[in-house]
């Protein structure tokens, strides 16, 4: 007879007498409390405010509030005929469960949980005592042997409803850890499936409609927990209505009792089934425990032997881009160290090099037979699915029909959209970089305190989190360019901000400038919406690195033809990106004889690794010895405890984005308009105000983090450390102009450093106060003439540059016409009254002609 479960919300009777019971629960006549109120006071109701353990003890309500795991475990109640203690990994009782004769010939189950309770008796005395209670537990409600899970890490998982049965199961099949949910067939919900994450799980139901029910729930919690390969036993006919496994088979099942229940019910077992009633295997194909299998066509007399193909893997989904192109099928598996993997393998792979899809499963665990692959690709091929999902080929941030979802390569996805999209890559171990290890409340003791006080550190590692507020600050890619000597401590930033969202080292977030822009284009599409760490320019190829900075910042690869010569889909992406050198970008393209546009240096902007502390970029060595202490430190610790940290940020950062976007947009832009107003020059030019967006930008990523408790830093700390190194550039700069207009300075003001003396005819006056030409020099390649003439702060050099050779020469590359008037605006370049950029001066031997008349002071001495 089948036995019924307790309902998830109820209060109790009293406690049993043979619950052990504090004093406090005896009345002032000895008498223990009264335990006659019947069953249905027992299934009654909790109300919501009951449910949450709120209601004060001196308003007449019960209150209780459990506690897990409890000190001990229940003794077992009176007139219970079996209980099932619940333990935690390491042994500890969390509840139990006891069945116990209802009255009316049937049985229930009945919950314990402990805890604190307050409630009044039936007499109106109030109780007021900590101990098992028959109540249940807070929710999610935890499973029936997770002590043997974690002591059987390599054993497959047997899931069954009910702890009868889950003792019967474990009898029949000791080589499985049996397990079973809490709340009966309705309530798999209620349960905590997070702890069969990579798991090989096999459901057996019951054998009547709400078995089945409870055994398709399951597998979608399963799913949903990242279980590995999840099968259902598919029950014979012949069995009885409402038949588990702590039920006799039927007679005629094991041919009038000479077959033991075993050799009839092990196959099935054996050769349970992918569990997914969404998918429709092609004919031939089947999945048991072994792994995937192909039973040929008879063609003889001998019957035909089944084909391994692959372990064993669950078939979650088809995958298309939405559109109906890009069309993949999305798989999950866990390696032989029970890690869990999935991919999207695109179906056009199937037509490509007949190994290339078993070799990525297999580098990424899942192991394939080296004979079969062709049957792996009909497999792929032909295998349909009633479940799709919509595949991305970018990291980050997506839009779907449920909210917003961030998605990670490697197919870890967040938001209230997570279930709804998927990444799809050509590749099986595509997101290995974005791996986690140790806690985050280690990173934060390890990693990011050691930052506190150090602008340059704290910048890194603030700018690792502003990358997934590029799509909703709506701003463009770009970047930071961390230069300084050797041993100053560049690396060693680029290290910490990598260990926010993975492995802080070369083998991990850390890639090398040496590559080509073709490969960084598969690179920042897999990084978009994060960060992309770039170490050691040096290494860059001088003709390219121009053009990668462009191509970073524009969000889009290049546009390249097909085998047909239609345009292939361009990759894109947003991704804030951080580089370290020795050299800066405008010398590195120097190597090539090429110059920096204004747009490149706006896009990758310079700060110094010298933070003026004479530490290199530290400013606080945190008691360490010194600053290679302190980095050796860091080093270490970035490829110890790395990766929690972006996690823990995206998931609140996912829940603000899906629960009120417009108020999280608006905490962002009050921190950026606050860094504005405290570092933004009045009147700065657009190239200014651009790179200010984005150290404001960085300060509101780090603001943010802080806020959500995952940096552990002090409000205003990434604000200040923000600041001081847009401070630092804007100095380095030399001033709030636009970048084009100093260029145009200091190349004029170069010019004249390297041919003052020979591309320039000295003018002077002769004995009769004319002006003449100095015939003792002779002036080869002449550019102009200069001459010496009086002024209020004393006698001055101008040079009078001729208007071919400024256009031509002395302003090769520049926009002449905005030379002049940045030279003019700057005081440097002297007018005529009307305001023309050039005057009309009279020149021996060559009469009167108009000139660039540009005066020393642009050489920063009035005697130069």
């Amino acid at each position: 007879m089948n036995e019924t479960d307790m309902p998830t919300d109820y209060t109790d009777p009293a406690p049993d007498p043979h619950i052990p019971v504090p004093a406090t629960s005896v009345d002032n006549f000895g008498n223990v409390t009264d335990l006659t109120p019947g069953i249905e006071t027992a299934f009654a109701p909790l109300s919501e405010v009951e449910r949450q353990g709120t209601a004060p003890a001196d308003d007449g309500r019960e209150v209780w509030e459990p506690v897990s795991p409890a000190p001990c475990a229940p003794d077992m109640p009176r007139g219970a005929s079996a209980m099932w203690v619940y333990r935690d990994a390491d042994g500890q009782p969390l509840c139990a469960r006891f069945r116990k004769d209802d009255g009316a010939g049937g049985k229930v189950v009945l919950p314990l949980s402990y805890g604190h309770r307050v409630w009044t008796d039936s007499r109106g005395n109030r109780h007021d005592a900590t101990g098992w209670h028959w109540k249940q537990g807070a929710k999610p409600l935890p499973l029936y042997g997770l002590d043997q899970l974690a002591a059987f890490e390599d054993a497959p998982v047997l899931l069954v409803e009910g702890e009868k049965t889950a003792e019967a199961a474990g009898r029949l099949f000791p080589d499985f850890v049996v397990m079973t949910s809490q709340g009966g067939s309705k309530a798999a919900a209620n349960n905590d499936w997070s702890p069969l994450a990579g798991r090989s799980v096999t459901i057996w139901p019951d054998n009547d409609d709400a078995g089945q029910s409870w055994a398709d729930d399951v597998i979608r919690l399963l799913r949903e927990a990242g279980a590995g390969i999840t099968r259902k036993v598919e029950l014979p006919t012949g069995l009885p209505p409402g038949w588990d496994l702590a039920d006799d088979l039927p007679f005629d099942m094991t041919q009038g009792g000479d077959v033991p229940d075993m050799e009839i019910l092990r196959p099935l077992l054996d050769k349970a089934p992918l569990a997914a009633p969404n998918v429709e295997m092609p004919h031939g194909y089947y999945m048991n425990r072994f792994g995937l299998n192909f039973m040929p066509e008879a063609t003889g007399d001998l019957p035909p032997s089944p084909v391994w193909i692959a372990a064993p893997f669950d078939v979650v989904a088809e995958t298309n881009d939405g559109t109906g192109q890009a069309w993949g099928l999305l798989i999950r598996w866990a390696d032989r160290d029970h890690r869990p993997h999935q991919w999207a393998i695109p179906k056009k792979l199937v037509h490509g090099e007949g190994k290339e899809i078993a070799g990525e499963l297999e580098d990424a665990g899942l192991n394939c037979s080296i004979s079969a692959t062709r049957h792996l690709r009909q497999f792929i091929a032909s295998v349909k699915t009633r479940t799709r999902l919509r595949c991305v080929d970018r990291a980050g941030w997506h839009a779907t029909s449920s909210g917003p979802a961030f998605i990670l390569p490697g197919g870890v996805t967040m938001g209230s959209g997570a279930r709804a999209v998927v990444f799809q890559s050509t590749r099986a171990a595509i997101g290995q970089e974005f791996a986690t290890a140790g806690t985050l409340a280690e990173w934060q003791r390890e990693v990011a305190a050691y930052a506190v006080g150090n602008s340059r550190l704290a910048l890194f590692l603030s700018a690792a989190f502003a990358g997934p507020l590029l799509d909703i600050a709506g701003e463009q890619s770009g970047g930071i360019h961390l230069v300084g000597k050797s041993q100053s401590g560049k690396s060693t930033s680029a290290y910490i901000a990598g260990s926010v969202w993975g492995r802080g080292d070369r083998d991990g977030q850390i890639r090398a400038w040496r590559g080509t822009a073709n490969g960084l284009e598969g690179v920042a599409s897999e990084t978009s919406d994060t960060v992309l760490i770039l170490d050691e320019m040096g290494q860059a190829d001088s003709r390219e690195v121009g053009d990668i900075i462009y191509m970073l910042a524009n969000n889009t690869g290049k546009m390249r033809a097909g085998r047909s010569g239609n345009a292939r889909t361009r990759k894109t992406w947003r991704v804030f990106f951080l580089s370290t050198g020795e050299v800066t970008l405008a010398a590195k393209m120097g190597e090539a004889g090429k110059r920096t546009m204004a747009g490149q240096e706006v896009r990758l902007v310079n700060i110094s690794a010298d933070a003026g502390a004479g530490m290199g970029a530290f400013e606080n060595l945190h008691d360490m010895e010194s600053g290679g202490a302190l980095s050796d430190h860091l080093r270490l610790a970035s490829r110890t405890w790395y990766g929690t940290a972006s996690r823990a940020f995206l998931s609140r950062l996912a829940q603000d984005r899906g629960n009120d976007a417009e108020g999280l947009l608006e905490a962002i832009k009050a921190i950026r308009a606050r860094f504005d107003d405290a570092y933004l020059p009045e009147g700065a030019d657009g190239q200014v105000r651009s790179v200010s967006a984005r150290f404001s930008l960085i300060a509101a990523g780090g603001e943010l983090a802080a806020g959500y408790g995952v940096l552990p830093w002090q409000g205003g700390e990434a604000f200040r450390a923000a600041g001081a190194c847009f401070q630092s550039w804007l100095a380095e700069r030399g001033g709030a102009g636009a970048s084009e207009d100093q260029q145009a300075i200091e190349q004029v003001r170069a010019f004249i450093e390297e041919h003052g003396e020979s591309r320039f005819t000295n003018l002077s006056r002769d004995t009769e106060g004319e002006v003449v030409a100095n015939e003792n020099i002779r002036t080869n390649y002449r550019a102009g003439f200069k001459r010496r003439v009086g002024t209020p702060e004393g006698d001055q050099w101008q040079y009078l540059l001729l208007p071919e050779m400024f256009r031509k020469e002395v302003c090769k590359g520049l926009d002449a016409k905005r030379a002049a008037r940045a030279l003019c605006d700057a005081g440097y370049l002297l007018p005529d009254p009307s305001g023309r950029m050039s005057q009309s001066v009279r020149i021996p031997d060559v009469g009167r002609s108009r000139v660039y008349v540009v005066s020393s002071a642009i050489m920063g001495d009035d005697d130069a």
